[in-house]
């Protein structure tokens, strides 16, 4: 049987995250995919691989657009709908924001793996009230735009539940996993007592919470990573004058790895609608402190593999800092439990899942 021709989609491709690994497990599967997007900056996007065929949309060329800058959003769905897929039997968006938006012909088979829906329209809305009115209506707009896919699948059942109040569409959960041949314990038994914080640098992963908490409890904090609010975040450090909060960057594999064998635990302040790096840390023998909501409360073992706190506050996150110090944590459950999630895993289930959809489709459009 002719093998289906394949397009990958991304929302953007100047930026390194967990979604961004994602991608990688992707293109693995799809080798000859080439590779759409709204942006791309290639000195940001290193990470690709070299033969990767990446085609941007018309706004890449527009000033700040390499930015994601807001004054864009309008017309982020107009520009997706200048891709012409036509040639193509599977079109395969992941996305966090906006890659339900996709233009597809009937013969075409439309799935949608989603990361999120756009946060900033119906998690993050109150933040911007003086746009309200025009939330609402990309709110509704947005909503005829997830009727598009073919398919929906998701990384969690948390964002199941996102999908399934909002868009009122079903969605299946492929949970996405780690490198566990990178990621796992130190033959040593090198410990260092420190908390280490692995994230984008960016206003909601709440870093400030786990700087503040830390200071508070006079704990080491490594911090990893970098993103467009690190000043921000560096100019607190600053402010607090505590030589126990260091950021040192973007990392290799490597060296993070060696940073997850050696910590005491893995912060993790925010809400995650999935979340790599706890798995991660628990792939490497150490457990997580974790903020009880989202994505991580699937990954991660209340008293068992992590403690989980229950408000986004200082005393909170304290509270759980100073619970954690006080009991001790068994690293081969952190282990075997991050064994449910590896990327090898994640890539049999996706394929095998793609093609059932695909056979099916053929079945529909044989009808038609």
């Amino acid at each position: 049987m002719k093998q289906p021709k394949v397009a990958l989609f991304y929302d953007w491709l100047n930026q390194w995250g967990g979604a961004e690994k994602v991608l990688l497990d992707l293109i693995k599967i799809f080798p000859e995919a080439p590779l759409y997007t709204l942006v791309y900056d290639q000195k940001l996007a290193n990470w690709l691989p070299p033969k990767t065929k990446v085609i941007s949309s018309c706004l890449n060329n527009l000033p700040l657009a390499s930015s994601n800058s807001p004054i864009y959003t309008p017309f982020y769905a107009l520009a997706l709908e200048q891709f012409n897929f036509s040639s193509y039997d599977i079109v395969i968006s992941t996305t966090s924001t906006v890659g339900h938006c996709l233009l597809t012909q009937p013969h075409t088979m439309f799935v949608c793996y989603f990361h999120n829906i756009n946060r900033y329209i119906y998690e993050t809305p109150s933040s911007y009230k003086i746009f309200s009115p025009i939330l609402n209506l990309y709110k509704k707009i947005d909503k005829i735009y997830s009727q598009r896919p073919d398919h929906i699948l998701c990384n969690s059942k948390n964002v199941q539940n996102k999908i399934e109040t909002n868009y009122r569409r079903p969605a299946d959960v492929i949970y996405p996993g780690i490198d566990n041949t990178l990621f796992k314990p130190s033959k040593s038994q090198d410990f260092n007592d420190y908390f280490l914080l692995v994230s984008r640098l960016v206003s909601h992963k709440k870093i400030e919470l786990a700087i503040n908490a830390c200071h508070a409890t006079k704990s080491k904090l490594i911090i990893v990573g970098t993103g467009r609010d690190q000043k921000q975040f560096i100019k607190l450090k600053q402010k607090l004058n505590d030589p126990n909060i260091q950021f040192v960057g973007q990392i290799s594999d490597k060296k993070l790895t060696t940073l997850y064998q050696n910590c005491s635990a893995l912060i993790c302040p925010q809400e995650e609608d999935f979340g790599l790096t706890p798995i991660e840390a628990q792939a490497c023998g150490k457990p997580v402190i974790a903020y009880n909501q989202g994505g991580i409360t699937e990954t991660v073992i209340n008293e068992k593999t992590g403690i989980l706190f229950e408000h986004q506050t200082v005393e909170s996150l304290s509270q759980a800092i100073i619970k954690f110090k006080k009991i001790r944590l068994n690293s081969e459950d952190c282990i075997k439990n991050a064994q449910h999630y590896s990327n090898q895993l994640f890539m049999l289930n996706f394929n095998q899942k793609i093609n059932r959809l695909w056979s099916e489709h053929q079945k529909k459009i044989t009808t038609f």
